[in-house]
């Protein structure tokens, strides 16, 4: 991505990186096909996202563009969240997937019960 000349305004950048990000899912989401590849993805995001401030405020936005591709899972998300988290910038991005690991947690939940109405039938 340093070929790329990001924009200088910061709201910009995050668009800028999703667009130029969305281009790679489909080879990304070959090289991920199981757990680790995708904790290893996770984590290298977020510390690059750490370790170059434009993009400190974008981690969320590509994780949930890579779990839209199917790129990451949700169970890889939530482990992230739970505990395999880099200790760059830990306290910022749990923070930002605070909303996004609810949501997906509140979506199991509503799935497991639609299951369950499913074999009362």
């Amino acid at each position: 991505m340093a070929a790329v000349e990001w924009n200088k305004k910061e709201e910009l950048v995050a668009e800028q990186a999703l667009k130029h990000l969305k281009q790679f899912t489909p080879v990304l989401a070959a090289f991920t096909n199981q757990a680790r590849s995708e904790l290893a993805l996770i984590v290298k995001i977020q510390e690059y996202c750490f370790d170059n401030m434009n993009f400190m405020k974008v981690f969320q936005k590509i994780v949930v563009l890579f779990y839209k591709a199917e790129v990451l899972s949700e169970d890889v998300v939530l482990k992230w969240y739970r505990e395999a988290h880099s200790p760059k910038g830990k306290s910022i991005f749990l923070e930002q997937m605070k909303k996004f690991v609810e949501w997906l947690h509140s979506a199991e939940e509503e799935s497991e019960s639609g299951e369950d109405e499913d074999d009362d039938d």
